[in-house]
């Protein structure tokens, strides 16, 4: 009798960086979930694009690292913890998100629009 093999789930996960220790977290983070999530019948693509500016004022602009998961911006400026990329891709191919401990809200940085960019941090 043969074996049927489970259906695998395929996530695209781009992810846009610089040479700073932030977008280094990212990229390790990612590929770590990737490996984890692979235990669950979910494959992660994890595809790196290294971003060179010629002007320091570009970099600034462009506030790296970015994540895109599926097509979808989900993480601008900094380096997401495990859970939050888990329950990212978990969300983006309509899986239960994983769970977390209690969340707040934290800012994490002011722009010149006034607008602010806020994360969810587990405590």
């Amino acid at each position: 009798m043969e074996q049927e093999l489970p259906e695998v789930t395929k996530v695209i996960v781009e992810v846009f960086l610089d040479f700073s220790e932030e977008s280094d977290k990212a990229l390790k983070t990612l590929l770590t979930v990737a490996e984890e999530l692979l235990d669950q019948h979910i494959w992660v693509d994890v595809i790196p694009h290294h971003v060179w500016f010629s002007d320091p004022l570009e970099a600034e602009a462009m506030d790296l690292p970015r994540i895109v998961i599926n097509g979808k911006i989900r993480f601008i400026g900094r380096a997401p913890e495990k859970n939050e990329v888990k329950s990212a891709i978990m969300e983006r191919i309509g899986a239960p998100a994983v769970k977390s401990e209690d969340v707040e809200l934290e800012s994490i940085r002011f722009f010149d629009g006034g607008f602010k960019e806020v994360a969810f941090v587990s405590t």
